[in-house]
């Protein structure tokens, strides 16, 4: 194999570890959010108040009084349902889990591109000492 082939191997091996490296930043942040997320349901829970202050988006914040701590959850292909706080808790913890999943799958797949990289270096610096 000709120097610019390693070159141009290495550069496209590159180029997958910077996509998977934004993806693996990507999951962590999901998980952040919904271990947050989990952090508020369980304060709301134990909670006595009937006033919030309840986030509507891009920290814009309305006082609301609780009627019932019942929410509406997305379940997928924007279907709602109702569900108790212990009962979503338990969904947030399963994506949780699949998100961690798929952490480990692209890690796992930037650690093969890295054995890679270096399997091609070797042959590279073979290659140069002939």
């Amino acid at each position: 194999m000709a120097g610019e082939e390693y070159i141009l191997k290495l550069a496209g091996l590159e180029q997958e570890i910077t996509r998977l490296e934004q993806q693996m930043q990507v999951v962590e942040q999901q998980i952040l959010e919904m271990q947050n997320l989990k952090s508020e349901l369980e304060e709301l829970d134990k909670t006595k108040e009937k006033d919030i202050w309840a986030n509507l988006g891009k920290n814009i914040f309305i006082k609301t009084e609780i009627k019932d701590k019942n929410l509406l959850v997305d379940v997928g292909n924007r279907t709602f349902i109702k569900k108790n706080i212990p009962e979503t808790l338990k969904i947030i913890d399963e994506q949780v889990k699949k998100l961690g999943e798929v952490k480990e799958q692209v890690l796992s797949k930037i650690q093969e591109i890295q054995q890679n990289t270096e399997k091609i270096i070797r042959e590279a610096e073979k290659s140069k000492g002939k």
